[in-house]
């Protein structure tokens, strides 16, 4: 076994062994759930970086990038970073306010409680299937290390993710995912210049001379190119139900230990991972050109395969190794929802007498069931395309009118009960004949939103013209409303809010310019524009804060508890400005020797 196969083997055994280490910290079933609700923004940036990007969205893209799909890749990520940001903005802080364990608990606040079961079973489904992703994921990764086939290693990670999961809940998931955010960072840097400065590439000049302009164009209209431009928006209309609603990221703002770090700890994941992307979507571009004499089989093994070549022996290992761990937490982050779920809207609505200890044991269980079901789609992942491809198939079947439902329930008080069945059942139906017809999942995006859209406005309509109860149920949904939008009014009477949204606008403007007129941008420029709008929106979103989530006069947004050791260490914003630091010298030092 060589050296880089070790250390990874020694870094997944100590991930399970911080894991049980944090049990220590589960006293109650909040803990277990939503990590006691203490979380600060740094912590929530971690976990959701490491929950969100990991080998998932880092191995995926890569291998898309090699394929063709070039710097396109990045605006998958890059546009639900936005999103991520928006939805700090305007999603986060009422959910936060109505202090819920669970999305699918406003859903029986604001309609009834047969909608939040049916939402409910949805949800554990698809999160189980997306942990399964997850495992496939985590087998990509390992294949080319550990020498062992993809079916061997699913069912050895598959053990490791569901003890991880067991022991702690959420609160392994936040704290050992801010370890692991630490290492991807580095990992990328170190990645990107190694590989830019590879005999066969060349440089930033060589990359671009050899793969030409249409590698570094972001909007494609070929369909023999994935992704192409109906791609990109697909991913743009599903970010909003990943960003806004869904209770997998979701959680982690729920753990937060006030409104503004649930808020700003997602606007921080979507700035770094913003930059984190790039450090690994190049490097697969880059591989086109180190393995062309030798081309590999599947695009989603090339950032493996260079983290084991590219990188020196032992430190390829680590990086490996963090990647592997970061979708471990991605996989627990998705069966901790689907046991949040289970034990929350299922056990507890039902028997809410029962003790804390025996919800935490239901949550265990649902943590095993759903993720042998994972498990089982594990294996079936390559036939639907790949990683990505198979993330988004289940992803806009599921979440389109679960999103519809709950951004009405949060923002009209005219939607009802009937509405949202309606829209409801019309998205299960359309992706169910989509699914016999063979429709496209593009197809099925883009109609989606709308056809649950009008269903839930016809049948808002036909309910309240039938309800007798109309002025009540009008009353109780303002009530739901005012209590989501919090007692306090926006403030722009702060400077810092008001110059905040200033840049998040003038960001969002130039890169819809910068899209729409991208023939006219030499390249790479463009790719730079693109990042900087990017960056300037989300930088905005933060500083915006201020204004649309207000601090009572005399509250401490930092006040709660002092953590010491190591969680004190990883909640520490000076941890992560070293980090930078760190990484900006790093990255220099390594191109320009």
């Amino acid at each position: 076994m060589n050296i880089n196969a070790l250390v990874v083997l020694a870094y997944l055994v100590g991930t399970i062994g911080f894991g049980w280490y944090l049990s220590r910290f589960v006293k109650k079933g909040e803990d277990f759930f939503l990590a006691g609700r203490s979380l600060n923004k740094w912590v929530i940036a971690g976990m959701i970086m490491a929950t969100n990007v990991a080998a998932i969205y880092l191995v995926g893209p890569a291998g898309a990038a090699y394929a063709g799909g070039g710097v396109s890749v990045l605006l998958i990520a890059w546009t639900g970073n936005m999103l991520a940001a928006a939805s700090a903005l305007f999603f986060v802080p009422r959910l936060r306010r109505l202090e819920i364990t669970t999305v699918s608990e406003l859903i029986e606040t604001r309609y009834n409680v047969g909608l939040r079961l049916l939402v409910s079973a949805l949800w554990i489904l698809y999160y189980a299937l997306f942990a399964g992703n997850a495992m496939y994921t985590l087998s990509t990764v390992l294949s080319p290390v550990l020498g062992l086939s993809q079916l061997q290693i699913i069912w050895f990670v598959s053990g490791a993710v569901i003890l991880y999961c067991f022991f702690s809940g959420l609160m392994a998931a936040a704290y050992s995912s801010v370890i692991q955010s630490f290492l991807m960072i580095i990992g990328g840097l170190i990645l990107l210049p190694l590989c830019l400065k590879h005999p066969a590439v060349g440089g930033v000049s060589g990359l671009t001379s050899q793969l030409g302009e249409s590698a570094f164009t972001f909007w494609k209209s070929s369909a023999d190119v994935w992704p192409n431009y109906k791609h990109i928006f697909m991913f743009a209309l599903l970010g909003l139900p990943y960003w806004c609603t869904s209770q997998y990221m979701l959680q982690c703002s729920f753990a937060g230990k006030n409104v503004r770090h649930a808020s700003r700890g997602l606007i921080i994941a979507g700035a770094i991972t913003g930059v984190l992307t790039l450090s690994f979507i190049i490097p697969g571009m880059c591989g086109t050109l180190i393995y062309a004499a030798d081309p590999l089989g599947t695009g989603d093994s090339i950032l493996p395969k260079l983290l084991n070549d590219v990188l020196p022996i032992g430190i390829g290992g680590i990086i490996i190794a963090a990647l592997v761990a970061a979708s471990n937490s991605t996989a627990a982050a998705l069966l901790n929802a689907a046991a949040t779920l289970t034990e929350h809207d299922f056990y507890r609505r039902f028997f809410p007498n029962a003790s804390s200890k025996h919800g935490i044991w239901v949550g265990r269980a649902a943590i095993l069931c759903c993720g042998l079901l994972g498990l089982v789609f594990a294996l079936q992942v390559e036939r639907l395309g790949g990683i990505i491809k198979a993330n988004f198939a289940i992803m806009s079947f599921f979440e389109p009118p679960i999103f519809v439902i709950v951004a009405a329930a949060l923002f009209s008080r005219r939607v009802n009960s009937i509405g949202a069945l309606a829209a409801m059942l019309g998205g299960i139906g359309l992706g169910i004949y989509s699914w016999q017809t063979g429709m496209g999942d593009e197809t099925r995006t883009f109609l989606a939103f709308p056809v649950c859209s009008v269903l839930l406005l016809i049948g808002s309509m036909i309910g309240n013209r039938m309800g007798k109860k109309q002025e009540e149920e009008l009353a109780a949904s303002d009530q739901f409303i005012e209590r989501a939008k919090g007692a306090l009014p926006l403030d722009f009477g702060v400077a810092t809010g008001r110059i905040g949204i200033g840049v998040a606008i003038v960001g969002l403007v130039a890169f819809v310019l910068v899209s729409v007129f991208e023939a006219h941008v030499p390249k790479p420029l463009n790719l730079f524009c693109i990042v900087t709008a990017m960056l300037a929106f989300v930088g905005g979103c933060y500083m915006a804060v201020e204004v649309f989530v207000p601090i009572p006069e005399g509250e401490d947004e930092d006040a709660g508890e002092e953590l010491t050791g190591i969680r004190g260490l990883l909640a520490s914003g000076k941890s992560w400005l070293a980090l930078g630091a760190f990484a900006a010298i790093l990255v220099t030092v390594l191109y320009l020797i």
